[in-house]
């Protein structure tokens, strides 16, 4: 693998952290937790809104200097894995294997060419559409459930 593809799975892995709960921890011992709204590259500076430190301050935003940090820490998963939703897809439609592609960097999954899943939903309109947000509705339950135990 080469340090370019390298460096665009860590950019792509900070991308589906966006809008979820993190902890941030720098070099010198001091931890953030809260919801990661931006980042830049390649600095990796960030920055948290609705944050907590370690002894229960509490902050509207603060943004943390990529050189401070030590440790990100995923605190919330997102729920949509675009990979185990298209496999999920094929289940349930029965779909064959080349109507169904895995856009890794957009976190999304385009069905005959036309449709695209993501954590946000279904983009696109018609029949197919609606059957594709039942899907996603019905994938998107079970993985509540499945985090609830």
């Amino acid at each position: 693998m080469s340090t370019v593809d390298a460096s665009r799975r860590l950019i792509n892995e900070l991308v589906t952290l966006l809008d979820r709960r993190i902890r941030v921890v720098l070099v010198n011992g001091k931890q953030y937790e809260g919801v990661l709204v931006g980042f830049d590259h390649p600095s990796l500076n960030i920055l948290l809104k609705s944050v907590t430190d370690e002894s229960g301050l509490k902050y509207s935003k603060i943004i943390v200097k990529g050189e401070r940090i030590s440790e990100i820490i995923a605190v919330e998963e997102p729920l949509f894995d675009p990979e185990e939703f298209k496999e999920f897809l094929l289940r349930e439609l029965k779909l064959q294997e080349h109507a169904v592609k895995v856009i890794p960097e957009a976190r999304s999954v385009e069905v005959l060419g036309r449709y695209r899943v993501s954590e946000e939903g279904v983009m696109g309109s018609g029949a197919m559409a609606e059957t594709l947000y039942g899907v996603y509705k019905k994938y998107i339950e079970l993985k509540k459930k499945g985090m609830q135990g």
